[in-house]
């Protein structure tokens, strides 16, 4: 239960007037960046535009934003009011995991009507449990529901973030801090053919405490002239796409994404009315595009097609991914997530309009 220094004092300020309902309209627009990057990185790859050693490979930091919004807002959303590890951990479950197994569901009926050997119960249960382990059918460390990957970090988080709930935020941030810097070293000692201690000991989770960091002390950041904000974005934006050191991804990605969520959040009293109707659109529809688009491609590849065919190609998939990402948020998400909530008792059922998501972390 948060402490009563956590609910006063300017650094810890609430979502307030101006946030329409809760919502950092600010982060609702980085989400839909950051959905339409992963989007355009994975429709690329798939149509052989991307490698991984061309320019556009930085789309895939649309990721790492993802992970900075999630610790912003767990602690912009909790940092107020007093929540229980166990109201946190069921409010997180009923807007994560519905969603995500119902799409992982859909992946593996495309595996079979694609007449590919389905995915073992070892498999289905690792995969709606958020473990690690190297799927033997993608050659790599991912669920079925290939970017379910980020969510086992996500889930990892929760964890350790509802563990830690009752300390204050500072003492909070300082030894989840603390705790992935020591786990992150131990990775040199986990064996290279173990999945699930390469994975967990890497150091992505600190992303989650930069933007923990950011949530803390958001309402001094938002103080700031409109001029930092765009200058941070601009410099974060400019670092991904000019600048490729041979760098490990999250010294690469997590810098400029911290950038970007910062330079957000500067500029959040500056866009105090939802003038970017489209692009909040998509924030809001954020989680729905990320589980979804996947299926679609799923259902178009392998594509062999004329190399002149392939960028309007992917220009139909981008269209249409983000179509059925729309139809899939209002239709199925946000009922899904009513539906879980209630069951579970935890954070109350929320309208389906727009913004109704600005609370929530998405990864995704």
């Amino acid at each position: 239960m948060t402490s009563p220094t956590e609910r006063g004092g300017t650094d810890r300020a609430p979502f307030v007037i101006g946030h329409h309902d809760g919502v950092f309209l600010s982060v609702q627009y980085l989400r839909g960046i950051a959905s339409l990057m992963v989007l355009l990185y994975h429709a690329g790859y798939d149509l052989n535009l991307i490698t991984e050693g061309s320019r556009p490979h930085w789309l895939a930091s649309g990721v790492d934003i993802f992970f900075v919004i999630s610790g912003f807002v767990m602690v912009a959303s909790t940092a107020t009011r007093p929540v229980t590890a166990q109201a946190f951990l069921a409010s997180r479950i009923a807007r994560v995991v519905p969603f995500y197994w119902l799409a992982t569901i859909v992946m593996i009926g495309i595996i079979a009507l694609r007449g590919q050997a389905l995915p073992s119960i070892q498999e289905v249960v690792l995969s709606f449990l958020f473990i690690f382990y190297f799927n033997e059918r993608a050659q790599d460390t991912s669920p079925i529901l290939g970017p379910g990957w980020t969510l086992n970090y996500e889930i990892y988080f929760y964890l350790v973030f509802a563990a830690l709930i009752r300390l204050p935020v500072p003492r909070r941030i300082a030894v989840m801090a603390v705790l992935f810097v020591v786990v992150a070293a131990l990775r040199p000692l986990a064996p290279a053919d173990n999945a699930f201690l390469t994975r967990m000991t890497s150091p992505i989770p600190l992303e989650f405490v930069a933007g923990m960091v950011i949530g803390y002390y958001r309402a001094r950041i938002m103080r700031a002239p409109a001029i930092a904000g765009l200058a941070a974005i601009g410099l974060g934006f400019a670092a991904l796409a000019l600048l490729d050191p041979p760098l490990p991804r999250v010294a690469f990605f997590a810098p400029p994404a911290v950038l970007i969520v910062f330079g957000g959040v500067v500029l959040e009293r500056h866009v105090s009315r939802p003038q970017l109707g489209v692009l909040g659109y998509l924030g809001d529809s954020s989680y729905s595009l990320y589980l979804t688009h996947p299926l679609l491609l799923a259902c178009l590849t392998p594509i062999s097609i004329a190399p002149h065919l392939a960028l309007p190609l992917a220009f139909l998939i981008v269209a249409g991914s983000i179509a059925i990402g729309f139809a899939a948020y209002y239709w199925v998400e946000v009922p899904a997530t009513r539906a879980a909530r209630l069951l579970l008792g935890g954070a109350r059922a929320r309208p389906a309009v727009r913004g109704a998501k600005g609370m929530t972390p998405t990864v995704d």
